[in-house]
């Protein structure tokens, strides 16, 4: 099984003249460590094995609290992130003024006067799916920074392993809800500050540290348009494609010195000569220059989570996935001397860092009747506005650290043609998904008879060996008691192999979900007597809507392969939400056992290794209650391990 991160809360730091005090906590897997704080729920150092910090910010967490952190180093922003032309939003045909902090314009939801990255939020250990989290909560009151409506927050950090040997992925849950009647804009970002040369010393041994900033840095980001602005920074609320301007195209790996030096030519209307002066300074002769603008993110269909962004130095690279319609990229054009050694780790200067600020898009607080007088590509990320009817927010943000990228590439996966893709986005990206589900269910037709032998691709006389698995498997998890008859649900059924010589063992009724009409029809023959106990659905099981609260088990064997990350993690979000209290789900797959994947380009199917599946698993918010592998199948076939699931509101 896979281990995940633990949490440590550690000693706190009183503010004077106040009952408040700073709480810390840090997070530790594999040879990482993230330190958090109440404080702007904040990421205070993320270190790997102690030898490099990748977070800018203060030297500790008391100096963050009495500089008032203009530059909001490290913190959550809000209420709403990024600009507000002019302070002012309009909602329910109010007009409300919010605090001029980036004149001419409101920025981060407030500073000094105690936005959401100033205030002190309440800090707690939890139990996050395999492991432990940390949850920083906060209310904010109606008139809040000038905001209207009264608003609960949750920020819930937590660390799990990459699919690579080393790498440490830490997910960031950002959710808040509407407590009463009166509408609020809500739009959360994480503005941490990155810089993976080791920043706390002049140069490091391998040339990085303060000297050059990130100015050694690639980036990548996975968007094919960004949101022009005016002279003030907010968006024009058009969105332009990068087909158009170059100098902002990031859908290439450029490296960041490169694009400041054209941004300072091509942008800013300096000499060659001037903009190389500038970045060998790191000091802007004109004043901060630089990007700070809005992308919007790529759609990418198949990927469990939208990849953002790739930041990379040498052998390290930061990964940014994010539930989120755009991202900011900002290269820290404004730090300066202010940011010095006296607060700070170390000292900073202009482009020390990049930010990448996940988020719906600036200025775009857009009532419903005004969306047709703005470009509707720019609507399509506008600021999410809470209502009675519409109370919940969330964004999903993980920061996927490699320190190997070489070696993470190398074990990524590949097809059944020998491709070699270098991540899990790419081989989706290569994939046709217009057809990926016709060609695996022509497959099926093509080459499965309604036999055991045919849905078990040839090998039907492993059927008995794989039931009794299974059923040594089921007789240790305890099953809920229900008032009236008990339900299974048998996915990607067949003929109902495992309906007949399973699951009516354990529970009264099972239903049949299978997307083949053809091999449906044939299963109350094969079931026999005990048919009139079943119900019997031709569906896909990426368009299944399973009724709520309804099944004890469900069981899920040699069929998620065909399905398409995204719909596995939406697939099994809807089966927790059909199980009765205390019900289970139980996952039977094959797995690879190096490779993270590999693609049967035959029938359009994908072979996961066992972190992959936790990592899906993880991200449906299922917890695994039970694992184990059945050991007694042949050596020449995949390994196949059994999941035992339940949703995480069922765990204590």
């Amino acid at each position: 099984m896979m281990d995940y991160g633990t949490a440590t809360e550690l000693a706190s730091q009183a503010i004077d003249d106040s009952n408040d005090s700073l709480q810390l906590f840090s997070l530790s897997l594999r040879e990482s460590k993230v330190v958090l704080c109440s404080l702007g729920a904040s990421i205070q150092s993320w270190r790997h094995n102690d030898n490099f910090d990748i977070v800018l910010g203060y030297k500790d967490a008391m100096s963050m609290y009495q500089s008032k952190n203009p530059v909001f180093f490290s913190s959550i922003v809000g209420r709403v992130a990024n600009r507000i032309a002019k302070g002012k939003l309009s909602l329910g045909g109010a007009i409300h003024e919010l605090e001029i902090n980036n004149p001419p314009n409101h920025l981060h939801g407030g500073g000094l006067s105690g936005g959401f990255s100033h205030k002190i939020w309440n800090g707690s250990i939890v139990s996050v799916r395999g492991g432990q989290g940390v949850q920083f909560s906060l209310t904010s009151e109606d008139g809040d920074q000038g905001f209207p409506g009264k608003v609960q927050v949750t920020a819930t950090y937590s660390l799990r392993p990459s699919l690579s040997s080393s790498g440490v992925v830490l997910r960031l849950e950002m959710e808040a809800q509407l407590i009463g009647d009166k509408p609020s804009p809500i739009n959360l970002a994480q503005h941490s500050y990155f810089n993976l040369s080791g920043h706390l010393s002049s140069q490091d041994d391998d040339g990085g540290g303060t000297l050059n900033g990130i100015l050694d840095h690639t980036l990548r980001l996975h968007a094919d348009s960004y949101t022009p602005v005016d002279e003030t920074a907010i968006p024009t609320r058009k969105v332009q494609t990068l087909n158009d301007d170059p100098v902002m195209d990031w859908r290439k790996e450029r490296n960041i010195r490169q694009a400041l030096h054209q941004y300072g030519v091509e942008k800013m209307g300096l000499s060659a000569d001037a903009t190389e002066n500038d970045l060998n300074s790191r000091e802007p002769s004109i004043g901060p220059y630089g990007f700070d603008h809005n992308y919007v993110v790529r759609k990418q269909p198949g990927a469990s989570i939208p990849k953002v962004a790739e930041l990379s130095y040498q052998d390290r690279k930061l990964t940014v996935y994010s539930t989120a319609p755009g991202v900011q990229l900002y290269t820290a054009n404004y730090l300066s001397s202010s940011e010095n050694a006296s607060i700070c780790k170390t000292d900073y200067q202009a482009w020390s860092a990049v930010c990448l600020e996940t988020q719906h898009f600036p200025d775009s607080i857009i009532e419903s009747e005004k969306e047709e007088e703005v470009d509707s590509a720019f609507v399509a990320g506008k600021c999410p506005i809470l209502t009675p009817q519409s109370p919940n927010y969330n964004q999903c943000i993980d920061y996927c650290l490699e320190t190997d990228a070489k070696a993470a590439e190398e074990t990524s996966g590949s097809d059944t043609l020998t491709q070699k893709y270098a991540s899990v986005e790419d081989m989706w990206q290569a994939q046709d998904l217009s057809t990926w589900y016709k060609r695996a269910k022509d497959y099926y037709e093509d080459n499965c008879a309604a036999t055991i032998e045919g849905v078990l691709g040839g090998i039907g006389w492993i059927s008995d060996t794989d039931l009794n698995g299974s059923r040594e498997f089921l007789k240790g998890i305890p099953l809920p008691k229900t008032e009236g008859p008990s339900v299974a649900c048998e996915c990607g059924a067949g003929i109902g192999r495992v309906t007949k010589g399973l699951l009516l063992d354990f529970c009264d009724r099972s239903d049949l979900v299978e997307s083949s009409e053809r091999l449906l029809f044939a299963s109350p023959e094969y079931i026999g007597n005990d048919a009139y106990k079943c119900r019997f659905f031709a569906k896909e099981l990426q368009d299944w809507e399973p009724p709520e609260k309804k099944y004890s088990i469900v069981w899920i064997q040699w069929v998620l392969c065909y399905l398409t990350d995204d719909d596995i993690v939406k697939f099994l979000q809807r089966c927790s939400e059909s199980l009765v209290d205390g019900g289970i789900i139980v996952m039977k797959e094959n797995t690879c056992a190096d490779p993270a994947f590999v693609v049967d380009v035959d029938d359009a199917s994908a072979t996961r290794s066992i972190p992959y599946w936790l990592d899906l698993i993880f991200k449906a918010g299922l917890k695994v209650t039970k694992h184990q592998m059945q050991d007694d199948f042949p050596d020449d076939i995949y390994p196949v391990p059994m999941f035992a699931l339940q949703p995480v509101s069922q765990q204590s």
